[in-house]
């Protein structure tokens, strides 16, 4: 490959990226001031965005221990934390109402206790990725009521299909690995974890 054509290719892949951020700064540009309620809505939802970054990095490091073979959930989970939180600092720039406050970030996290096994780690994930993609629904269907059509079509493109195709392979993962940690699989829970780390998470 000569220095050209390796330095289109970089090019072509950075675009990608920089047409996003555009597009995502034009829609918000588009996006109308909220109600109060919407206010309220969209506040829920970046808390909702933090509290589940905060919980996915707690994951990650727990997965990432030495004591676990499952550095692959935890590389997993690191990387949905940085998108959460990159999801929570996008929806803070929309346009505030004129009665807008300031948002603090709960501390709330799952208790590491609970995660004793991927299963655990993947059911607890699952159960806050529906309650974010709920809230989602919720302000989408305010924004709808209230004719915000840039905002449901803001809400649709950058979250809601990302959403549902997260929440599909997190349910897949989980299947795969309830089915290798069952005793019907004939696997010791470590190994099962181990061989479902290295089926299920390379091209993650």
């Amino acid at each position: 490959m000569t220095e050209r054509s390796s330095h289109l290719n970089t090019t072509n892949d950075f675009y990608p990226g920089i047409q996003k951020h555009l597009q995502d700064r034009l829609d918000l540009l588009k996006i109308q001031q909220r109600s109060p309620e919407m206010e309220a809505a969209v506040s829920r939802l970046i808390k909702l965005h933090l509290e589940v970054s905060s919980t996915y990095l707690s994951l990650s490091v727990y997965f990432e221990g030495s004591e676990t073979a499952l550095n692959g959930v935890g590389r997993f989970f690191r990387a949905l934390a940085k998108e959460k939180q990159e999801g929570a600092h996008l929806l803070l720039k929309m346009p505030k109402s004129s009665g807008g406050g300031t948002l603090v970030q709960s501390g709330q996290m799952l208790s590491p206790g609970k995660w004793n096994t991927g299963v655990d780690a993947m059911e607890d994930a699952m159960a806050l990725e529906k309650s974010l993609n709920q809230a989602l629904l919720d302000l989408h269907a305010l924004a709808c009521a209230s004719a915000d059509a840039q905002l449901c079509e803001f809400l649709e493109r950058r979250f809601l299909k990302e959403e549902m195709m997260l929440l599909k392979k997190m349910g897949d993962h989980l299947a795969n690995l309830r089915k290798m940690t069952s005793p019907e699989a004939g696997l010791q829970a470590g190994l099962g974890e181990y061989l479902f780390k290295k089926l299920s998470f390379q091209g993650d």
